[in-house]
């Protein structure tokens, strides 16, 4: 185990991808990857000309235009093991950057919900890294992609907070320790797909990032005898105006990322 050269070629390049059902030329070098397939139709909503490219076991692509940028989004269900097979076929078909947009769960009493994380690490608790690389291997954002999130929120001036985030793969662990011991390290919020996110991109030497939004803070719903493991209605207004949010500060972080990088 762990004796995989990551700089060798899959051999699976530049062919149609076995889960996404995408080939060369259909995705951008640029492609957000949610995981929720509803948050796809948010994301294309505001891309000019989205043209929608495959869809296969719920994992649904869409490529479009922001502004003169070419952007694809890729959906990659939920979880660590599904979400690292996306990234992986993404990139063997020339996606250069990936960028998740998701849902997190705050992990200290100051993130409420409808707040817009941009992390710069991962804890890597995710399912699927660990098949990677040992577990002292970090998940970080690429420096760029992190830098232009957080220059675009700042420049279109919308509130975001940041620090490190725990991609986890337990959605209904009942224990509150299971949430409590992250919060007292100073860890801002909880996913299930950003570390694997990190650390595939690292290895297969692409760039990445991650904007979340938060639906609940697990903190508080934790800090008890009994865990209170709900999620409240997700169709909420200040959720859909926080997932606007964070579409647009992607949106903004690519045209600088293109202008830039690409």
């Amino acid at each position: 185990m762990f004796k995989q050269d990551f700089r060798v070629p899959t051999g699976l390049e530049n062919q149609i991808q076995y889960h996404i059902q995408c080939g060369p030329g259909d995705v951008a070098p640029v492609v957000i990857v949610p995981g929720d397939q509803g948050r796809v139709e948010s994301i294309i909503s505001k891309l000019h000309d989205p043209k929608k490219v495959s869809e296969n076991r719920g994992l649904i692509t869409y490529t479009g235009y922001h502004e003169d940028y070419p952007v694809s989004v890729t959906s990659t269900g939920m979880g660590g093991p599904s979400a690292s097979i996306v990234y992986e076929e993404l990139i063997n078909i020339g996606a250069k950057i990936l960028i998740r947009i998701g849902s997190v769960a705050g992990l200290q009493e100051e993130i409420e919900e409808g707040d817009v994380i941009i992390p710069h690490a991962c804890v890597r608790d995710d399912g699927a890294s660990q098949y990677y690389v040992p577990q002292n291997f970090p998940a970080v954002a690429s420096p760029e992609v992190y830098l232009r999130l957080i220059s675009a929120a700042k420049s279109l001036n919308l509130d975001f907070k940041t620090g490190i985030n725990w991609s986890h793969s337990c959605f209904y662990n009942r224990d509150p320790e299971y949430f409590q011991r992250w919060s007292r390290y100073r860890v801002v919020s909880m996913d299930m797909e950003a570390s694997s996110l990190f650390v595939v991109s690292a290895l297969r030497g692409v760039k990445a990032g991650f904007i979340g939004i938060c639906y609940a803070n697990r903190f508080k719903q934790s800090n008890k005898d009994k865990v209170d493991l709900s999620v409240p209605d997700t169709n909420r207004s200040i959720i859909k105006s926080s997932t606007s949010k964070a579409i647009d500060i992607t949106l903004r972080a690519i045209k600088d990322l293109y202008q830039n990088e690409l």
